[in-house]
């Protein structure tokens, strides 16, 4: 358990303060706790002696007054340091993570993969700033408070302390068996909550083609299996665990037992005071206390130790590798074309797509990507934005190879406008803004304009400042494809990817369409990606994508 506070604090960064003054206030407020058991054994002994007095009685109730006062103090700061710590800590976590999974290639973002990160984000980090925080806190107090108590016992008689430390290090052996026996548990048990997440996520994404399809029963019976696994494999992690808890019951009651036992012994053998036996009787059944709730949260441990592994997992990830070499210069150097893909080969895994293909791209020209499905059109596309890093060869913008120069400098460079548009949950204004924050709401306005938005825009109750469903679901596909080709206008960079902008748009769309992509190609370097005639008629070059070639 030591090891998972030490990779919690390793973890913590500019929090390890905060996190190390609780564990402190929690040292403070277990002695606040156990003190009343030491002081017992000396009112036993007024008590006995008969030498308690009236003022002797206030001393001791303001002793313990004073000692109640102190664990509620200490027990408030250090929850209050630690919790805040740790939503703090797990706060930036996401956000760190959100900012590497920025810089990583589409490729991960498999379904597999988005379930993982789903279960990492909602379940593993929310499962230790929730549960385990607190926790942490408290084993380091009770730790602590043994060592405390072990001390004590070995005042009132040294075999009495003898016994103590040995039973508490058979707690301890019993409860690390536990804890290694239940890590294999916790990790499996994980696993699955990520697999399930992958279930949900696929489910509610296809409910259209389900539903289109009329599976929605058969469909349900699949999701409904994942739940009764999940049920499952978590009654049965009860029933393994659960053993392991008894276990530890028994060797603290067999430790109570035997402290008893000797206690009562050395009684026999006048070795022990009366009133010494008497309060070692009266309160042995707390003499193992902070030992074993330490151990009784060894479920707890396990699952925070999975969750650790699998955060720790994630940020180990190799991104993208960014250079701060040099930059895209404005202009092209005389000769140089706006863009060229020099003998670049790339592959899927082992799935080879394109090898040696070498083409360019003039400035202020159209350059359109024909061929059969699946031949590399989009991989092209994807490669020159840097969603995937080419396996050899070279990819250039002005002479300038693109993994030389850092991705904000790259993506000021390009707008692309996918077949499949994605709208944030969020006003259209907002939608648009996000092509240049820092753009005036009249520029916006005209770019809305511009894009043929305004068409609809109109229409709506709060024009502009309409919120739409997530995706971009309250507005048609066209309308959606016009919002996010005035994102791109508003953006103005001077190299367009169009990537089927038309492909799935109907007839009444596709002229708004024609005329919103005209005014976003106005004076800009263009690689289309289409399989309509009409798309490409006016094309300078035309490339042919097939047999992972570019010719």
């Amino acid at each position: 358990m030591i090891k998972q506070i030490r990779r919690i604090i390793h973890l913590s960064g500019k929090y390890k303060t905060s996190l190390r003054l609780s564990y402190f206030f929690s040292l403070l407020r277990s002695l606040c706790t156990y003190s009343p058991y030491m002081l017992s054994v000396y009112i036993i002994k007024l008590l006995y002696e008969k030498e308690m007095t009236s003022g002797k009685v206030g001393i001791m109730i303001a002793v313990i007054a004073a000692l109640f006062v102190g664990q509620v103090l200490f027990s408030y700061l250090s929850d209050r340091l630690q919790s805040t710590a740790g939503y703090k800590l797990f706060s930036d976590l996401r956000i760190k993570l959100g900012e590497k999974l920025r810089h990583m290639p589409m490729g991960f973002f498999t379904d597999g993969n988005i379930g993982k990160i789903s279960t990492v984000l909602a379940v593993d980090m929310g499962f230790i700033e929730s549960n385990c925080m607190n926790t942490i806190s408290s084993f380091v107090g009770d730790l602590c408070s043994e060592i405390l108590i072990i001390g004590f016992m070995t005042f009132l008689h040294p075999l009495l302390g003898a016994l103590t430390l040995v039973v508490a290090i058979m707690i301890v052996i019993a409860g690390n068996f536990a804890m290694k026996h239940e890590q294999g548990e916790a990790d499996g048990k994980q696993a699955l909550n990520e697999e399930l997440s992958s279930h949900v996520l696929e489910y509610i994404e296809g409910m259209g083609v389900i539903k289109s399809y009329n599976m929605v029963e058969s469909e349900s019976t699949d999701i409904e299996k994942a739940f009764e696994k999940m049920k499952k494999e978590c009654i049965a992690f009860e029933r393994k665990v659960t053993p392991n808890l008894r276990i530890l019951e028994f060797v603290n009651l067999l430790g109570v037992v035997l402290v008893i036992s000797l206690c009562i012994g050395l009684y026999g053998a006048g070795e022990l005071e009366r009133f010494r036996t008497l309060a070692v009787c009266i309160f042995s059944f707390g003499v193992f206390k902070p030992i074993k709730e330490v151990y009784l949260q060894v479920t707890r441990f396990a699952v925070m130790n999975s969750s650790l592994d699998r955060i720790e997992e994630l940020f180990e990830l190799e991104v993208l590798d960014e250079k701060d070499i040099s930059t895209i210069p404005d202009r092209a150097p005389v000769g140089t074309p706006e863009i060229e893909f020099k003998d670049v080969s790339f592959a899927y895994e082992k799935e080879s797509v394109l090898e040696n293909v070498s083409f360019k791209v003039e400035k202020n020209t159209m350059a359109a990507l024909v061929g059969p499905s699946g031949g590399g059109k989009s991989t092209v596309a994807s490669l020159l934005t840097r969603f995937w890093d080419v396996e050899s060869g070279k990819i250039m913008i002005r002479g300038v190879d693109i993994r030389d120069v850092p991705m904000e400098n790259l993506m000021d460079n390009i707008s692309v406008v996918f077949q499949k548009v994605y709208l944030f949950k969020d006003s259209i204004y907002n939608n648009i803004r996000m092509g240049r924050p820092d753009a005036t709401r009249e520029e916006i306005i005209e770019c809305a304009r511009k894009a043929r938005c305004m068409e609809f825009i109109d229409k709506l109750p709060y024009g502009i400042d309409t919120v739409i469903g997530e995706g971009g679901a309250s507005l048609s596909g066209g309308e959606a494809q016009r919002v996010s080709i005035a994102r791109c206008i508003l953006k103005d960079s001077p190299i367009v990817i169009l990537d089927e902008a038309t492909a799935s748009i109907d007839a009444d769309n596709e002229a708004y369409i024609q005329e919103a992509l005209d005014e976003l190609c106005l004076g800009k370097t263009l690689l289309v990606i289409a399989h309509r005639l009409n798309t490409i008629k006016n094309a300078d070059v035309v490339y042919k994508v097939m047999n992972k070639t570019v010719a």
